[in-house]
């Protein structure tokens, strides 16, 4: 399993371009960036970074071609490759409905979330690989549509930010990853893993052809309870905000989850974070000391997922969080047994 890093794309962008050198210098051998609400444009800071930074792997973890049309999206993919001399590990695309509505920014597409995101998909991977495309009943692009240059390589992988079995299925048939965000377990990536391979058996590819990528909610540190502690606040959020399936696979015990909900829904997220016991820390982050955190990384290793990336807060003291992820973690998650020939 490949390790990286998730940044989130919140602070200012000098702080996201210092992690992601830092990351770099450590050997770290991929970074991925978001983009969220009406925050920073990913593209931009996924450019900033090919620019300052010379082989740590990139990624756009996700675009929503709700607000990029899909050219574009192919565009700019195309763009970042050659910004960064082939380094664009994917580009990964998300309806970020939740986001949309939020924002009051939901149109009538948002109603077919699925055959949306399937047209964008066969859009993006048509124009990158100078294919054939399928496209013009929801997004406006003809057949033809083609880049208007050369990029440095036709072979960019295009990822989904799935989330549900319809959506899972369709990436396993049509894309080259798939991007799991916010709080994921190895309860559900196991889950997320079967839907992926029932959708390539379905098109008629290989089980293994879709690269599973994950966000994991990481904190380390000598002090294992601070570790832990440190992931509670946003732990708190996503589980108030994440429904469904995500939840629901992850084995939680139900009552504690619904605890943290009320909490947060009356009281605020500080007053959640207060109510998330060990046990959710457990099942939702790897959390604690280099060895323990090892241990649950294998775990998600175990459950199918290809590239874990430490996500959002890294630790009590982030660049020591880092540091101990690259230096003492990294190592004895490289020693453990690969499972698909354990």
């Amino acid at each position: 399993m490949r390790l990286g890093l998730a940044l989130a794309n919140e602070g200012p962008l000098q702080e996201t371009v210092r992690l992601a050198r830092v990351a770099e210098a450590l050997g770290l051998g991929e970074v991925w960036v978001p983009e969220s609400s009406h925050g920073r444009s990913v593209t931009s800071v996924v450019a900033t970074l090919a620019a300052r930074t010379e082989r740590i792997g990139l990624g756009v973890g996700v675009v929503n071609p709700f607000w990029r049309h899909p050219s574009l999206i192919a565009m700019e993919a195309a763009t970042l490759d050659e910004a960064a001399d082939g380094r664009l590990r994917g580009i990964g695309l998300g309806a970020g409905l939740w986001t949309l509505r939020a924002l009051g920014e939901a149109d009538e597409r948002a109603h077919r979330p699925l055959a949306a995101m399937v047209e964008a998909i066969k859009v993006v991977r048509a124009m990158l690989r100078d294919e054939p495309g399928s496209g013009g009943e929801i997004f406006t692009v003809r057949a033809d549509a083609a880049l208007s240059f050369q990029p440095l390589r036709r072979d960019i992988p295009v990822y989904v930010g799935a989330v549900n079995q319809r959506m899972l299925q369709a990436t396993g048939a049509l894309a080259d990853g798939a991007y799991l965000g916010a709080i994921t377990s190895p309860g559900y990536t196991a889950w997320a893993a079967n839907q992926l391979a029932q959708g390539a058996t379905d098109a008629g590819r290989k089980v293994n052809s879709v690269d599973l990528v994950a966000n994991v909610l990481t904190s380390v540190s000598r002090d294992g309870r601070a570790a832990r502690t440190a992931v509670k606040r946003v732990l708190a959020y996503y589980l108030w905000r994440v429904q469904g399936v995500v939840v629901d696979t992850a084995g939680a015990d139900p009552e504690a989850v619904a605890e943290v909900r009320r909490t947060v829904a009356n009281l605020g997220v500080q007053a959640g974070a207060e109510r998330v016991s060990d046990h959710l820390v457990e099942t939702f982050a790897a959390a604690g000391d280099p060895e323990h955190v090892a241990q649950r990384l294998h775990s998600y290793a175990q459950a199918g997922l290809d590239a874990a990336l430490a996500w959002h807060v890294l630790g009590p003291d982030p660049d020591e969080g880092l540091r101990l992820l690259a230096t003492n973690v990294r190592p004895l998650v490289a020693a453990q047994p690969d499972p698909a020939i354990s």
